[in-house]
């Protein structure tokens, strides 16, 4: 028996995708064709969309879902950010992470430029591409802390531009739109009481992406840039697990490019012979997206010592098409839990 669980290891390891369990979200889901960010909070699954809603399409919210079965269902909403037209009705929530009774919450702190349309004459369509949105209710991350019966007693926020705007390879991407390569933050975990912030872009020459890595309380103080190589891919979620974090990875834009989860070990990878410890990054596996869907978030449900079971969202599909995966744990864990 044991030598066959190895066989079924090896296979989810090697195979180029990985075979998924579908389960179903139920209840009222808020944008649900455009969840972009999950997590799990206690035994709640913790989701939140990249559009706002409301009456005025002003209201940013997070939802808690109770496991009912293999499937879950809405148990709570929570109102993140009410915006307005001067300083942006959305958040655009695009990452959630959980540590003890505090959730966090992140905007992409992203710039946009309209696309075009093709009933439009083509004066409108210029102005449209000539168009750049400053979308300042963005540039927000979220910490909430919830009691025991889940209930909201502390809300904090900060923004992240004026670090973005003060690092040197960070700010000339901050005038660009997220789609073209620009600022774009789509992925958070939070691992030994600091926050890693993941960008979707840049991706910068010969395939790196940056990971922001702080102290909430002291953002300033203890902020440090990352570096990690994903092949060209752009960071679309992260979850920390006990050796470092898994990364589900994708397009910067809308170029044809695979989605992938790597192990990334939570060190710089940028090379150098004066460095004592190297980053590592470890493929593990494809994720083949249902049909119309990207994929935008990942939670790990639990991990063992030689398997991870993780839950990944798409965005673009109704309910977000939550499915249920089983990855091997690469070499480098061995031993190690």
């Amino acid at each position: 028996m044991k030598s066959h669980f190895w066989l079924l290891a090896l296979f989810l390891f090697a195979s180029p995708s990985i075979a998924a369990e579908t389960i179903t979200l139920h209840g009222a889901i808020h944008a649900d064709r455009d969840i972009s960010a999950v997590a799990f909070f206690d035994n709640m699954l913790v989701i939140g969309g990249d559009e706002a809603v409301g009456k005025k399409n002003n209201e940013n919210y997070i939802q808690l879902l109770e496991k009912q079965g293999n499937n879950y269902r809405v148990s709570s909403d929570i109102l993140i950010y009410s915006g307005n037209k001067k300083n942006g009705r959305e958040l655009d929530i695009e990452g959630i992470a959980v540590d003890d009774r505090h959730i966090y919450i992140t905007g992409s702190h992203a710039l946009a430029r309209k696309r075009v349309k093709l009933d439009n004459s083509y004066e409108k369509n210029l102005q449209r591409l000539q168009s750049i949105k400053p979308e300042p209710g963005r540039k927000q991350l979220f910490r909430v802390t919830l009691d025991q019966s889940y209930i909201v007693v502390q809300r904090q926020q900060i923004s992240l531009a004026k670090l973005i705007k003060n690092d040197p390879l960070l700010a000339p991407f901050a005038s660009i739109p997220s789609k073209e390569n620009g600022i774009d933050i789509e992925g958070i975990a939070v691992k030994d009481g600091l926050i890693y912030l993941g960008f979707r872009g840049p991706v910068l020459r010969d395939g790196f992406a940056p990971v922001m890595r702080f102290d909430f309380d002291q953002p300033e103080s203890s902020y440090q840039l990352l570096f990690l190589n994903l092949e060209g891919r752009g960071i679309r979620d992260m979850a920390a697990v006990s050796t470092g974090f898994l990364m589900l990875t994708g397009p910067v834009g809308d170029e044809p490019r695979s989605y992938r989860i790597y192990h990334w070990d939570g060190r710089d990878c940028i090379p150098g012979t004066d460095k004592k410890q190297q980053g590592k990054v470890t493929l593990l596996a494809e994720v083949d997206p249902p049909a119309g869907g990207k994929a935008e978030g990942i939670a790990v449900i639990n991990e063992t010592a030689e398997l991870y079971h993780v839950i990944a969202l798409f965005d673009g599909i109704s309910g977000g098409a939550p499915r249920r995966y089983t990855i091997s744990r690469p070499e480098l864990d061995s031993g190690r839990k």
